[in-house]
């Protein structure tokens, strides 16, 4: 009982260390997930990876080639399931099973079809010993909300962020928002922008504040989130000042898919993508063909930076994930601009009503930011 104890207290604590690994690269990996990998021996790490820019070479395979011979009967912890499939690499598992591993822990089977146990099988049929056990196995989840809300959902993971009043203004009347937030927000907002594969704002947010949605300061050199401007009749384009964008940086204007050629092209001319989607009965743009169709991009993230219209909508349509609300010392005038915009029932029993999770609380500056989990 006593070595079964120590073992999980060793297998708890090596596991805590590739799910550090795996926030490395979180939001730089798309389309894959963001897998951290340890290998240990004789309780001494002898490989450590995390996936890599852009997806590849994957965590284990990184791992493994730091280990070399010392990946010979080791133990590796890996925060999701090895893939089993061919694609432009040699699937984790082959690497695993030449490299002569003894033992794999990981408590998450990958949603995705093409692996979704077989890995662990495929293992386990080539006398590696793998344990499934569920330690850590909530934080491993949310490590890969991302990828398995993408494979769930056929969308990515979506975020909400907005900056508001005390009295739930996002800008004054005339749609002043420069600053509603405070400046150690702001740079907080960098942080939280390299976590996302991607950032999205509404058309009436792009076109008043004309946002950069890109990462400055010490986050400079990190991958660039892709851009995703709503824009149905792609006239944004000619008002907003692109050049503020690196050249490697991916913009998206998302349009009525009616739209002349003409529109389109010129945009394409610029280095700008384009995507297509239908409308609905009231004019507004089809959000879940949309997101469905950044999924298919390969994106498993979006940051959405506004407006009230677009944050209004997503709620309403039940394809929020979380609630990132910075409220900011200050009182707006009543005919400032809501950030929600949402009609409730005349009689409404508020002690049934649906309450969204707090996850955590934090005081930045003089501004308090909330992060609540919606449970759809």
């Amino acid at each position: 009982m006593e070595n079964q104890a120590n073992n999980k207290k060793t297998d708890y604590r090596f596991l805590k260390t590739a799910i550090s690994l795996g926030y490395r690269s979180i939001g730089h990996t798309w389309p894959n997930p963001s897998v951290g990998c340890v290998i240990v021996k004789n309780n001494h790490i002898v490989g450590t990876g995390s996936t890599a820019i852009r997806g590849r070479p994957h965590a284990e395979k990184v791992a493994l080639d730091q280990a070399k011979f010392d990946a010979v009967d080791s133990t590796v912890y890996v925060t999701l399931e090895p893939c089993c499939h061919f694609g432009k690499t040699t699937p984790c598992t082959t690497e695993l099973i030449q490299a002569k591993v003894k033992r794999v822990v990981c408590p998450l089977k990958d949603p995705n079809p093409k692996v979704n146990g077989k890995g662990f099988d495929t293992l386990r049929k080539n006398g590696i010993i793998v344990d499934n056990s569920p330690i850590l196995l909530k934080e491993i989840r949310k490590l890969n909300q991302n990828f398995i809300t993408s494979v769930e959902k056929n969308r990515p993971y979506i975020a909400l962020k907005l900056a508001m009043s005390l009295n739930g203004k996002i800008a004054t009347q005339k749609r002043k928002s420069n600053w509603i937030s405070g400046e150690k927000s702001r740079n907080f907002v960098q942080h939280l922008r390299s976590n996302y594969d991607s950032i999205m704002i509404g058309t009436k947010t792009a076109f008043y504040d004309n946002p950069r949605l890109n990462l400055r300061d010490q986050y400079l050199d990190l991958p660039q989130p892709a851009k995703i401007i709503i824009d149905k009749d792609l006239k944004l384009s000619k008002k907003l000042n692109l050049t503020k964008s690196k050249t490697n940086e991916k913009i998206f204007f998302v349009h009525d898919l009616n739209l002349e050629n003409d529109q389109i092209k010129s945009l394409e001319i610029q280095g700008i993508k384009t995507i297509g989607v239908s409308t609905l009965e009231n004019g507004n743009l089809n959000l879940d063909e949309i997101f469905k169709k950044l999924s298919n991009l390969g994106l498993t993230s979006v940051l959405v930076e506004g407006g009230g219209e677009l944050a209004t909508s997503l709620i309403k349509f039940k394809l929020a994930d979380k609630l990132i609300l910075f409220t900011a010392g200050i009182i707006l005038d009543t005919n400032g601009i809501d950030g929600f915009q949402l009609s409730m029932p005349d009689i409404i029993d508020l002690n049934s009503y649906n309450r969204y999770e707090l996850e955590k609380s934090l005081k930045i500056g003089n501004d308090v930011a909330h992060f609540w989990n919606i449970n759809n």
